[in-house]
């Protein structure tokens, strides 16, 4: 092969993929670079698209922002309405509990002094027939001598003391009952307590027990009306007032957080005292406190 030849065959050899790569790139058909055309076309839509999106995603991501913290705000808000109410709601609940419980014991007060007039009425009237009676059966008058006989009494000595006056108990239990109603709580409270202590065998004497404990109870003082109204249910476990101890002890131990010992309470009123009024009213009150 001649020396020219040679020299010019290796110089292809030596630029041989560069220089395919450039017969290559002119011997594609024209539609290729229209296809290639396109996809650049294509990409820089794509591009565009992608930065817009990016600027939406942008945008709603401040929008998501902004909408957490408005809900964030009206939960707190809500928060804040649904403590106050609830707040409300309690104290509301409580107070209309001291009513009804005042507006039970007025109730049992005026049945017992209704009582106790009746009986008075009965003891001090008596019917004209038994009336007609009596005056029949009086003696004739008795007529006096002029001049009194020597043995007749001397008067009392002079500086003698008076004769002791007896008071009545039960003025003594209405005067207590009296104040308490006019709610001058401290002043009945000592008057129940001096009735009990005076006349603790009488038959108010659990009357009087029970005034103690709801005179402590109508200041508020719970933990001592408690324990007034033990000494109902454990001194006099026969008298009529203890079902009526049971309820509001039963209520004291609710005021006090003594939740078990307030359901035990009530349970006890039920199960014991199934037919007065005081055992439907706890009866309620178990309810009440199952739904809680």
């Amino acid at each position: 092969m001649p020396r020219g030849m040679r020299r010019a065959t290796w110089r292809v050899g030596e630029g041989g993929p560069l220089l395919a790569l450039v017969l290559a790139l002119a011997l594609l058909p024209g539609c290729y670079a229209g296809r290639f055309k396109r996809m650049d076309q294509s990409l820089i839509d794509l591009s565009a698209r992608a930065d817009s999106l990016a600027a939406e995603q942008a945008r709603t991501r401040d929008d998501l922002v902004q909408t957490r913290k408005m809900v964030a705000d009206h939960e707190q808000t809500m928060r804040s309405l649904r403590a106050g109410t609830q707040t409300s709601a309690q104290d509301l609940q409580t107070r209309l509990e001291q009513i009804e419980a005042r507006l039970d014991d007025q109730g049992n007060q005026i049945d017992d002094l209704s009582g106790r007039a009746h009986t008075r009425a009965s003891v001090f009237t008596a019917p004209a027939g038994d009336t007609a009676k009596s005056a029949k059966a009086l003696p004739a008058p008795v007529t006096l001598p002029a001049k009194l006989p020597a043995t007749t009494p001397a008067p009392p000595a002079v500086g003698a003391g008076p004769s002791p006056v007896r008071v009545d108990p039960t003025a003594e239990y209405d005067q207590a009952v009296l104040d308490f109603t006019q709610g001058r709580f401290p002043r009945s409270l000592v008057e129940f307590r001096a009735f009990v202590t005076a006349h603790g065998t009488t038959d108010l004497a659990d009357n009087a027990q029970y005034g103690v404990g709801e005179s402590f109870y109508a200041q508020g003082l719970y933990d001592s009306a408690a324990v007034a109204y033990r000494v109902v249910t454990d001194r006099w476990p026969d008298g009529d007032k203890v079902p009526a101890a049971l309820y509001k002890l039963g209520i004291a131990y609710q005021r006090t957080n003594h939740s078990p010992e307030a359901r035990t309470t009530f349970k006890t009123l039920t199960d014991k005292y199934p037919k007065t009024g005081e055992a439907r009213l706890a009866q309620e009150r178990l309810k009440e406190m199952d739904q809680k």
